[in-house]
């Protein structure tokens, strides 16, 4: 019980960490792989919480809108001008 309590809170630490280093990245490949990183670790809080059912759509979701995006972003330009 206490490791999965201590699992949950650096899984919730990593979000955070993840949310915030957004703001420090100008390139918005690195920003999309963190997205990525987000998403998968946001599913893996839903299986802690024994939520099943919204993991996996969180899985999916983020999968398809991060290769979305990378597609989006590869055509627009890494940087902004």
């Amino acid at each position: 019980m206490v490791l999965s309590e201590f699992m949950i809170i650096v899984l919730l630490i990593f979000l955070v960490l993840a949310a915030f280093s957004i703001f420090f990245f100008e390139d918005l490949l690195y920003v999309l792989i963190i997205f990525g990183g987000y998403s998968t670790v946001m599913s893996l809080v839903w299986q802690q919480f024994n939520s099943p059912d919204l993991a996996i759509t969180e899985a999916a979701v983020g999968i398809g809108t991060t290769v979305l995006l990378i597609t989006v972003v590869t055509k627009v330009g890494r940087r902004p001008k």
